[in-house]
């Protein structure tokens, strides 16, 4: 029963001392500061309502559409360009464009 103990505390002493070598790797102290990390960042996380976030994505999906639209625009303007810039008579492929 002893040696049971002793290997279970040798397990454990192991298992907190690769738990405590990540935690480092991942710029955390201690099992004390990772605690307060996650008070932290939950506190933070709560002020955000799911409406907010919600608003949020909303409204960066719409601006994704506009510059979407605004590169579709764009690109029908190159190629309208480039086929004007191909007619006879229109002074070569940079007539009209600034330096």
């Amino acid at each position: 029963m002893a040696t049971d103990i002793r290997r279970d505390a040798d397990q454990l002493m192991r298992y907190y001392g690769e738990l405590m070598h990540r935690l480092t790797q991942n710029g955390v102290r201690d099992v004390a500061e990772l605690l307060t990390l996650y008070e932290s960042l939950q506190r933070a996380v709560s002020a955000l309502t799911p409406q907010e976030i919600s608003w949020a994505c909303d409204q960066v999906q719409a601006l994704i559409r506009q510059l979407v639209g605004m590169d579709s625009n764009l690109q029908a303007l190159r190629r309208l360009k480039l086929v004007f810039s191909q007619l006879p008579g229109s002074g070569g492929t940079n007539a009209g464009q600034p330096a």
